[in-house]
């Protein structure tokens, strides 16, 4: 008799937080972008909202410490390799957000982690930046050892939810960007977000 009236206070409570939308087993994933950018990896842009000039758009982690990421963003713009080294700020009471600065003078933006694979092999990122308004860009972030097949299908589906119409900037011949040097004749895009040397 106890024992049947507990577990109907037990079962009774667990309703109540379900109504309440408290069931700790009910909860969505709990997305980290330090959990994404902890790799040593390179991170390519698979797939991009918007109109863009830019190919093999891809990140490389430098320093990982606790409160901050140093990566190193390269991409092909008309023709040239162009890099730039940002300083990405993680926010503990956010930690699907990123705050992104470039190294010297040019543009800030904020990551936000909207959807991470289980095997972390992929991601859904929403870029802000603002540029005279506001303007929202939609990335779907592949790591290197998964950038031979096609993105993780739960990846692709949550992408197509935002953007159905992006535009794929990578390609295989993209891998060579890895070991090529940076040109000294640097372009300095004001909308791109790969943008070295803004001024």
């Amino acid at each position: 008799m106890v024992q049947t009236l507990v577990f109907k206070l037990i079962l009774y409570a667990g309703c109540l937080s379900v109504l309440d939308g408290n069931c700790w087993s009910c909860k969505k994933a709990s997305y980290s972008i330090k959990e994404f950018f902890s790799t040593r990896e390179p991170i390519w842009t698979y797939t991009t909202s918007g109109n863009t000039n830019l190919r093999c758009l891809v990140d490389q982690v430098n320093v990982m410490e606790q409160k901050l990421v140093t990566f190193t963003r390269s991409c092909y713009n008309k023709g040239y390799k162009v890099s730039r080294l940002f300083y990405g700020f993680f926010d503990k009471h956010r930690k699907k957000h990123m705050d992104v600065k470039p190294q010297g003078k040019g543009i800030n933006f904020q990551e936000d982690l909207i959807f991470m694979s289980d095997d972390k092999s992929c991601a859904v990122i929403l870029v802000t930046t603002k540029v005279c308004a506001k303007r929202f860009t939609y990335d779907l972030r592949v790591r290197n050892s998964h950038i031979r097949h096609s993105p993780h299908p739960k990846c692709l589906h949550v992408y197509e939810k935002f953007e159905r119409h992006g535009i794929v900037v990578y390609d295989p011949s993209c891998q060579g960007i890895l070991a090529k040097v940076a040109n000294s004749k640097v372009y300095e895009p004001q909308q791109d977000r790969c943008g070295s040397g803004m001024n």
